[in-house]
């Protein structure tokens, strides 16, 4: 009887007379009795009718004896003898054709399978994800349920049926009811959206016209609700954290600033390359004197440089087991910081809401961690990958707390909260283990999403590929010249515009490639001297002209974008081990680029770009 699981059987019908029937307690499993009834067909023979695997009718009655003593021994509880009662049994298949196939909190033929459970809802399970969902509700981001009404074909039977899923809250309660009907299955989607329906907990979107609806699906008033899911009184937010030895909420104030432009769709970039560029570009060396007598590590791995709105021009360096941060205009250090076990591979820094800045820093250990740059006190320290991470960077999304953003050679780039450390985006970039994610760079779109780029060792995979890190969703794999493959890692860089375009960059080998982020359009192919690793590095300069900056063994270049101008050529002397680079923009528009990574002091220089 087991092979065919929920046979339909009417409850009522009057030529079967019940003779015995039992039940087995198996709430310690799933919190159901099974019931199992025999009796007498009339015109001869015998029927076996169990609460999960429906009824059968044998010619004898030792057939039927051998039915009940099969199905017993698909449970581990012990059967008692009880009067007959038919009503157990239309709880679960009911007289109307629908049948209660799983319920967390009720009654369900998944209580009913015994050891056979698993398997059979599983088959179940996997035709209704397979099938065609016809009507759905989406509940409360707090609850970030849903209610569907799927139709999907029976595993068992082969017939199209029609099932009402309710999951008002996510991991907590789900029921799963089907129909042979759909005008039935529809009666009872529109019953169950209706049932669950809160003024206070608004549905997120719904298609019963009387539900409901907020978009915005904002928590009631006094309630906080962290990333990973936890929902707090917003009185005591400072409690968890010190609970959890987190950081306090004010050490990481949400991003209240308001954006360049009002939120709207991203768009492609609003003008062709053109064939004239600046008129001159003043290049001038501001490298610190002082860094000359500063007893540099052996290989500076990682640069990441930033002007802070009181004009500080500050160059994060990333060596050994720690980061230094350094004032460029003073050539003093700023900070220290050390607490990896091995090498510092990446640094990002970020200026909070509040006007404080931060230092992240990625190791070979696999740890990210944020430190104060105003004591270089640690913040938080997160176990981000179990191989290195290659790069990072800080993401402020408006209305949140800051996001830190990782990358490692398991081929996954994540993004972190770090207020409580929560994991709220994983995104696969290739195989584990193959394919190693040796730069990262991202940007919030004008749309709010964060947009995320990899790029990772081509081995099978695109270079360079650009992630809708919000939704999930990979927007394009960007591809480049031979020189791009091989032995050359590739480096990133992304930029937004204040027309809600972006671009995207990658360097590899001796090329320099530079795409419209919004399309995948190719903008321009660039060429460095000689192959090699390097990095590239975007800046957007006031005019909304892009500039673009890489560097490859002894050579650093900058160009305007649009026009293909070369703007800056610096030859170092000597080739770096692992090449950094890094633009800002200074508040009077010009422009600066930092190079390092060999036992020299980084370079800095100023560029003032004439048009």
């Amino acid at each position: 009887m087991a092979s065919d699981p929920i046979a339909e059987f009417p409850v009522d019908d009057t030529r079967r007379v019940a003779v015995m029937q039992w039940a087995v307690d198996e709430s310690a499993v799933v919190g159901g009795t099974v019931h199992l009834q025999v009796g007498t067909v009339a015109g001869g023979g015998w029927y076996v009718r169990h609460r999960g695997f429906g009824l059968r009718e044998f010619g004898d009655r030792h057939a039927a004896w051998r039915a009940v003593r099969g199905l017993m021994g698909h449970h581990d509880g012990q059967w008692k003898q009880i009067d007959i009662d038919h009503a157990p049994f239309s709880a679960v298949c009911r007289p109307d054709g629908s049948r209660v196939l799983y319920a967390t909190h009720e009654d369900s033929l998944y209580a009913c399978w015994g050891r056979e459970r698993e398997r059979i809802w599983g088959g179940f399970l996997r035709a209704i994800n397979e099938g065609t969902t016809l009507r759905r509700t989406e509940t409360h981001a707090l609850l970030d349920g849903a209610i569907e009404l799927v139709r999907y074909r029976d595993p068992y039977h082969g017939r199209d049926r029609y099932a009402a899923s309710t999951a008002r809250e996510s991991g907590v309660d789900w029921l799963v009811v089907d129909h042979a009907d759909q005008a039935m299955a529809d009666a009872d989607y529109e019953e169950s959206v209706r049932d669950n329906a809160d003024e206070d907990l608004p549905y997120r979107s719904s298609d019963v016209p009387d539900a409901p609806v907020s978009r915005r699906s904002k928590p009631p008033a006094g309630l906080h609700v962290l990333d990973d899911g936890v929902i707090l009184a917003a009185d005591d937010l400072d409690e968890y954290n010190s609970l959890y030895g987190l950081p306090y909420r004010s050490r990481w104030p949400v991003s209240t600033d308001p954006a360049p432009v009002p939120p709207g769709a991203v768009g492609p970039m609003t003008a062709e390359p053109r064939d004239w560029g600046p008129t001159s570009t003043d290049v001038r060396e501001v490298t610190p004197a002082a860094w000359r007598n500063e007893d540099w590590p052996s290989s500076v791995n990682a640069l990441a440089l930033a002007v802070l709105p009181d004009g500080r021009q500050l160059l994060a360096a990333g060596h050994d087991d720690g980061a230094t941060l350094w004032n460029v205009r003073t050539g003093r250090r700023v900070v220290d910081v050390s607490g990896h076990s091995e090498w510092v591979l990446s640094v990002g820094t970020a200026v909070l809401s509040d006007g404080t800045s931060v230092l992240a820093t990625g190791g070979k250990d696999g740890l990210a961690r944020a430190w104060s740059t105003r004591d270089g006190s640690p913040l938080v320290e997160i176990e981000a990958h179990r191989r290195p991470v290659n790069a990072l960077f800080w993401a402020l999304p408006q209305g949140r707390v800051p996001l830190l953003v990782t990358g490692g050679d398991d081929a996954t780039i994540r993004v972190w909260n770090v207020e409580n450390r929560a994991l709220l985006t994983e995104l696969t970039v290739g195989e584990p283990g193959v394919n190693l994610v040796w730069s990262t760079a991202g940007a919030l779109l004008a749309d709010g999403h964060l947009c995320v780029v990899a790029g990772v060792d081509p081995l099978g995979v695109a270079p360079a590929q650009v992630w809708d890190a919000t939704t999930g969703r990979r927007l394009h794999e960007l591809t480049m010249g031979h020189d791009g493959f091989g032995q050359h890692r590739p480096a990133v860089a992304v930029a937004t515009l204040a027309d809600r375009s972006f671009r995207v960059a990658a360097v590899a080998g001796a090329e320099v490639r530079v795409w419209d982020g919004h399309t995948g359009r190719e903008i321009r192919t660039l060429t460095m001297p000689e192959p090699g690793i390097g990095d590239v590095a975007l800046a957007v300069l006031p005019d909304l002209r892009v500039v673009v900056a890489a560097t490859v063994g002894r050579h650093t270049r900058a160009w305007e974008v649009e026009s293909g101008a070369l703007l800056a050529g610096l030859d170092h002397g000597d080739t770096r081990p692992n090449p950094a680079v890094d633009l800002a923009v200074a508040p009077d528009g010009r422009l600066l680029l930092a190079v390092g990574g060999a036992t020299v002091p980084p370079r800095v220089v100023q560029l003032d770009v004439r048009w």
